[in-house]
């Protein structure tokens, strides 16, 4: 009985050492990463950041009264907003809310990334011929169904709003399951981490993670390392959190709806190869920018490198959505 009881306590003993030397062993290893940068080191700035402004709603939103010139890969692109920060044709311009619209949600292609206004697909749609509404240009650089989501919300009790239309691409999946956006660009330098939704078990969506300012959020650089280092390879990270963005959408078109407004997806895809399974038994209206695409759609592009549609990819894009909207009567 007594070497029982010896025996037992010497295990415990030794659980412990253990569990302190590891515990040690984490603490330098945390401690070495900051010091050396890992996984992070601040190597770019991206484009938004000299447009767009922290909120601990969206993550990031731009910059009010805006008149800028933005430089980028050797390309110049003049930027206006106005008192709200949404992105319009030329200084001063005041968006009407009174005005039926519709209005224009997502990221860098719906916001005309690299291209003046009146090149981008929304300012080209809205230079259509006959065009009724007043065209609201909602689009953020980066942003995430997510956070087009939050937008929309917040934009829908501005505008007399007709119709809405979210412009997806399979990056926005990806982002739709970050938080901290250093995870995906770990070399970027970046205005701080976005909201992150999540499903809950009847599959509801609810806010996770608000939106923080990097002062204010606190995080293991270890733990972040592992998951792009390790993740990666074990194909573990990103998430690719399907069902969400679904789920996103399908809230979208509440939103809509609920306000009396038509939504409708617009697909971007360059290649009949890039994603688009997510489409499969979702009860929304969608265009693919494939759909009678011109011969070298796939090139074009503001630069090989962006990925963001050219002025010419654009006026496809404009047209494809006018004509849809015509044919159903919408207008």
């Amino acid at each position: 009985m007594a070497n029982n009881v010896r025996t037992s306590r010497v295990w415990v003993k030794v659980f412990w050492i253990n569990a302190i030397l590891l515990m040690a062993l984490l603490v330098g290893l945390e401690g070495f990463c900051r010091w050396r940068g890992i996984p992070y080191t601040v190597e770019w700035t991206p484009t938004e950041n000299a447009l767009a402004q922290f909120d601990s709603e969206l993550g990031w939103v731009y910059l009010p009264n805006l008149s800028k010139t933005v430089n980028e890969a050797g390309h110049q692109w003049l930027v206006y907003t106005d008192e709200d920060g949404i992105r319009v044709p030329r200084s001063g311009t005041q968006l009407d809310p009174s005005r039926p619209s519709i209005l224009f949600i997502g990221c860098s292609f719906t916001m005309g990334h690299g291209l003046a206004y009146q090149d981008s697909f929304v300012g080209q749609f809205a230079a259509l011929p006959g065009m009724p509404l007043q065209v609201v240009n909602l689009g953020v650089q980066a942003y995430g169904t997510d956070q087009a989501l939050l937008a929309l919300k917040k934009s829908l009790p501005k505008f007399r709003a007709k119709i809405i239309v979210y412009t997806f691409v399979a990056e926005h999946i990806r982002i739709n399951g970050n938080h901290d956006r250093r995870l995906l660009y770990p070399t970027a330098n970046l205005l701080g981490t976005k909201p992150l939704f999540a499903l809950n078990h009847s599959g509801e969506l609810y806010l996770a993670k608000p939106a923080l300012r990097y002062e204010e959020y606190h995080c293991s650089y270890l733990w972040d390392a592992l998951q792009i280092k390790v993740g990666t390879r074990l194909g573990l990270f990103p998430p690719f959190p399907k069902e969400l963005t679904q789920q996103l959408m399908l809230a979208m078109k509440k939103e809509s709806e609920a306000a009396g407004a038509k939504f409708v997806v617009m697909n971007w895809r360059w290649t009949p190869e890039d994603y688009d399974e997510i489409f499969q038994e979702l009860d929304i209206e969608m265009l693919d920018t494939l759909t009678n695409a011109p011969p070298g759609w796939k090139q074009m592009r503001m630069w090989q490198s962006s990925g963001h549609p050219s002025d010419t990819a654009s006026a496809h894009a404009a047209q494809l959505l006018y004509n849809y909207f015509r044919n159903n009567d919408d207008f």
